[in-house]
């Protein structure tokens, strides 16, 4: 039997992998290897100035897996969208299958995140200005509102929690754009979160359409959640990730 994708996941604007511990808890004893990447934009010292270092290390992480001839699954979150898509370009497994190499990317999973165009930072994808709710005081920008904007469907306590474990994130990421777009060559899943209010669902939607209508592989399904559906219905999470590793569930 064929060994199942790697999935590595990449967490939003001021989240850490931790997020995703209760969708990662329900896959790993079904046989999956789950890598969670650490963004460096959140909270290294010094603020990094683009996104060039997460992109690079990203592409690293996944050509490691690649090159022992893994297939990867890539799950990404909100703003790690744009890392995600710049970061992977020429990593799909059929592109690396015309090389004449092994493994690769089989499918991006997006929950609620940003795809946008070459050259479009997630600044320019809000219109070109900073959502209300963000707290800028550069080098950093933090949200002020993070229960409401990231966990109002999940309890206080709960939330509570969560919003406490947020670091600050470089502000000028928020004002880079990736130099190339993944979602136009790798097949995606694109998880819309319909009670989202970070990225509200017809945001999300319009996103997936430019993506589809520019010729994107692109295939959507929905959720009844907010931004974190991980948190909130991490079982319907866990079974998104894995159709999304191929599994017909």
């Amino acid at each position: 039997m064929a060994a199942k994708p790697v999935l590595i996941f990449m967490p939003g604007a001021w989240h850490t992998p931790e997020i995703f511990s209760e969708v990662v808890s329900k896959l790993e004893p079904l046989g999956y290897e789950c890598i969670g990447y650490s963004l460096l934009a959140v909270g290294h010292e010094p603020a990094v100035k683009d996104l060039q270092p997460d992109i690079n290390a990203i592409r690293q992480l996944v050509l490691d897996e690649a090159d022992t001839g893994m297939d990867i699954v890539v799950v990404a979150h909100s703003w790690s969208g744009i890392v995600v898509s710049g970061a992977l370009e020429g990593l799909g497994k059929g592109s690396r299958e015309t090389e004449g190499k092994k493994g690769g990317v089989v499918r991006i999973a997006y929950i609620s995140a940003f795809v946008p165009d070459e050259g479009v930072s997630l600044i320019q994808a809000f219109g070109g200005s900073p959502p209300e709710w963000y707290d800028v005081k550069e080098p950093w920008v933090m949200p002020k509102t993070p229960i409401p904007t990231f966990y109002h469907d999940l309890p206080a306590p709960v939330a509570e929690s969560w919003a406490s474990k947020l670091v600050r994130h470089s502000y000028a990421t928020k004002t880079a754009g990736a130099k190339s777009a993944a979602w136009r060559t790798i097949p995606s899943t694109y998880l819309i979160c319909e009670d989202d209010r970070a990225i509200p669902a017809f945001v999300q939607e319009g996103m997936v359409k430019a993506c589809q209508d520019a010729g994107a592989p692109m295939d959507t399904e929905r959720i009844f959640t907010g931004h974190s559906p991980f948190l909130v219905k991490p079982d319907e999470v866990a079974n998104f990730v894995r159709r999304a590793a191929g599994e017909g569930v």
